[in-house]
């Protein structure tokens, strides 16, 4: 069986769309964890709702509460009721997406290690509330040398202007797992340390319940393949801390499709990466490759070890099954989201986008 632990909704999608996209790259069950946006207070309202129309194939991780961020008064204490008001609604866990660096420009986040995040990590820590979490992206995306030309287009080279560090977010990163060793984090995209598993071996022996999921990012894979006996004998040691996910998703400003091609790849490339010796991926440049084909060197990884990570893993912390949803508790969460929503909306200058959630609300009082 497999689970991918790591797919993006967005409510411009029809939530059938994420049953296909499970179905094309064989796994059971899939895993939604939420963003907070440019315009949105977050996508988790959008998430619970594909959870609940999908009849039990989804998992749930929702986002925290952004405009926090801005009114910062018992900050801590106050992401702890959120937190605790999402899992009364059916969410599974938390999807942090605050260490990216466009997140941090976007958002007056604090220091992760900054005392307002106390109780936070303290409640989360206590209650092994599992978090998947984004921290950083490519290592050279922060070098003019080394940033693929692909990434600057993008916006993604953080070299220059008011970008967060890399290596100061593993500093702060660094302190709260030192404060909180029993933290349930799985690090996103392998933390991105895929050339650096000393350190990130490291951080796994002080650390008992982090992880790293295998979510593409490329440069994880042919990092990977440049030294694959080393990764072997990582993926061995670790077997038990390790999540399959593809990272599938839909640009939310544009009004397609899920990419079946890109599902496709993302699927083949995550299974025979764990599988076989050698993988070869023909390049499309309607997916995360691109035109260019894809030969490396793969793992394969034992039977009892691949199964672990491709779905194993995530059982043990979240259960065989998905939490139900409780509807009454979204409807109660949808009104306090619209008042973020304002909020976000009057420090823009903008007037408030309360129409997905209006839509969530006419769904779900229905269901009552």
């Amino acid at each position: 069986m497999t689970i991918d632990s790591h797919i993006h909704f967005y409510m411009i999608a029809n939530p059938q769309e994420l049953v296909d996209a499970l179905d094309m790259t064989g796994c059971a069950y899939g895993n939604l964890v939420a963003t907070n946006s440019n315009y949105i207070a977050s996508h988790t309202i959008d998430n619970l709702y594909a959870k609940h129309y999908t009849k039990g194939r989804f998992y749930c991780y929702g986002a925290l509460d952004s405009t926090l961020y801005y009114d910062r008064r018992n900050m801590g204490e106050r992401m702890v009721e959120h937190v605790k008001d999402l899992m009364e609604c059916g969410c599974d866990g938390i999807k942090m997406l605050e260490g990216k660096p466009s997140a941090r420009k976007r958002l007056p986040i604090p220091d992760f290690d900054d005392p307002l995040f106390e109780p936070y990590w303290d409640y989360m820590e206590k209650n092994l509330i599992p978090i998947v979490w984004h921290v950083n992206d490519p290592e050279e995306f922060w070098s003019d040398e080394l940033v693929p030309d692909w990434a600057r287009r993008s916006g993604w080279y953080y070299g220059e202007g008011d970008w967060v560090n890399n290596e100061d977010q593993y500093r702060q990163i660094d302190n709260v797992l030192k404060r909180h060793p029993n933290l349930q984090i799985t690090f996103a995209h392998f933390y991105f340390l895929s050339a650096q598993l000393d350190r990130l071996s490291k951080i796994m022996d002080s650390c008992p319940n982090v992880g790293v999921d295998i979510t593409p990012g490329i440069e994880l894979f042919t990092n990977l393949s440049k030294n694959i006996e080393e990764a072997r004998k990582f993926f061995i040691k670790y077997q038990d801390r390790i999540y399959y996910g593809t990272d599938i998703a839909r640009d939310e400003e544009e009004d397609l499709e899920y990419e079946i091609e890109d599902s496709k790849i993302r699927g083949k490339l995550c299974h025979d990466f764990l599988m076989k010796d050698k993988v070869f991926i023909k390049g499309d440049e309607r997916s995360l490759l691109g035109k260019d084909d894809l030969d490396i060197n793969g793992l394969a990884l034992e039977k009892d070890v691949y199964e672990k990570i491709l779905s194993g893993n995530f059982i043990r912390v979240n259960g065989d099954k998905p939490k139900e949803v409780d509807v009454k508790k979204v409807l109660i969460e949808i009104e306090k989201e619209k008042n973020r929503n304002r909020f976000l909306a009057k420090k823009q200058g903008k007037e408030p986008d309360l129409h997905i959630l209006d839509f969530c609300e006419d769904y779900f009082k229905k269901q009552l």
